[in-house]
């Protein structure tokens, strides 16, 4: 097999890029996969093409500068803190595959964005024809984050609520399992909160900049007078 779909089996990353290196640097996109539920959207390149063909300017360059971080041959490397905030888009953590072609010639590379919420043609730089839904995905990960954090409290609260101390003191060991379950999950859940507090921020500022001037505001009062 050619790819590193059986160097690496995970599933759960939502944007993967697979690539080949050349011996003298080069690299190509041969196919981008978009996952969302039980949808796979594949877009392939059969000559291969440059990352900056395939991807937006920003984008594109922060590729580039994570490449750059693993050598030649087998190898991996994880960013879980690599974020970029494109126009109506966030993409969060990263993870570099690496492993020599058959031939032993060239590098094939694998890069896993671990999730995205936003409307994700903002990554390409041309038109994807199956672009998965951006309200879905959002709504994906506000789940998520409300699961995580929410159903536990209410596991809590409702061995709490209204009850005498010695019932509390009898389920202090279910009570602490939860907190235990939360805190294991920190980093994971402010992942998420993280991803979404871009994602709104990058909302406001767009709506910002497309907000109407003030003159277009007097033409349509008068319009309307």
């Amino acid at each position: 097999m050619s790819s590193l779909e059986a160097f690496d089996a995970a599933d759960t990353d939502r944007f993967v890029v697979h690539l080949t290196r050349s011996k003298d640097d080069s690299v190509r996109v041969t196919h981008v996969e978009l996952t969302h539920a039980d949808v796979r959207n594949r877009y392939i390149f059969k000559q291969g093409r440059a990352l900056v063909d395939v991807f937006s300017d920003k984008l594109a360059q922060a590729l580039t500068n994570a490449l750059a971080n693993i050598g030649k041959g087998k190898g991996i490397i994880s960013m879980p803190d690599f974020k970029i905030t494109l126009p109506g888009l966030v993409m969060g953590g990263l993870r570099i595959l690496c492993k020599k072609s058959a031939d032993g010639i060239n590098d094939i590379i694998m890069i896993r964005v671990r999730e995205y919420v936003g409307s994700v043609k903002s990554a390409f730089c041309f038109d994807p024809s199956l672009a998965v839904d951006s309200a879905s995905m959002r709504e994906r990960v506000a789940v998520e984050v409300l699961r995580d954090i929410v159903n536990p409290l209410l596991d809590i609260l409702s061995i709490s609520r209204d009850a005498p101390p010695e019932v509390i003191e009898n389920n202090s060991m279910a009570i602490k399992r939860q907190l235990q379950r939360m805190s294991m999950r920190q980093d994971e859940i402010n992942f998420y909160i993280g991803l979404l507090q871009r994602y709104i921020a990058g909302c406001r500022s767009d709506a910002e900049q497309h907000r109407p001037t003030n003159g277009v505001d007097v033409i349509n009062a008068a319009s309307l007078g």
